[in-house]
């Protein structure tokens, strides 16, 4: 039988995570426990550390090794993609206050025009920031800076 998850699990194993990581229980360039060991720690199924690692990944707070591992991301370490250099400067904007719980965020085709980039690259970075949990979309409305935005 299948492992049941509470609603939301995902989210609160995010935020233990990054707090690990921004109070150097995981230091950078330390890799991250892997994934049945964290299913065993939080007794949740693989799908939901999976979720929780990707919204950290969005964030920009651990890096991928194919066949290696997760990784603490270096503070050092820059922005590979250019999706990741349009939610690192959005991501800047709502931690500094320019985008306040509740904003709107710039449309696609403007973060296009904004950053040089395909709509597609500015979509990219837009669910990005819906993985890490700063962003909701309301469809047919637009994106929005979350109200309970982890500061």
């Amino acid at each position: 039988m299948a492992r049941r998850t509470e609603w939301g699990a995902y989210l609160k194993i995010t935020d233990a995570l990054r707090q690990r990581i921004t109070n150097g229980t995981y230091p950078p360039g330390s890799r991250i426990p892997g994934e049945a060991a964290l299913c065993a720690e939080f007794s949740v199924a693989r799908n939901t550390i999976r979720r929780a690692l990707s919204a950290l990944h969005a964030e920009g707070l651990i890096t991928v090794r194919t066949g290696v591992g997760r990784f603490v991301r270096d503070s050092a370490t820059q922005p590979r993609t250019r999706s990741e250099h349009v939610a690192a400067n959005l991501r800047h904007q709502i931690e500094i206050g320019r985008y306040q719980p509740g904003d709107a965020l710039p449309s696609e085709a403007q973060l296009a025009r904004r950053h040089g980039v395909s709509r597609f690259t500015a979509r990219a970075a837009l669910i990005d920031l819906e993985t890490a949990g700063l962003v909701t979309c309301v469809h047919g409305k637009g994106r929005y800076v979350r109200q309970d935005v982890p500061r």
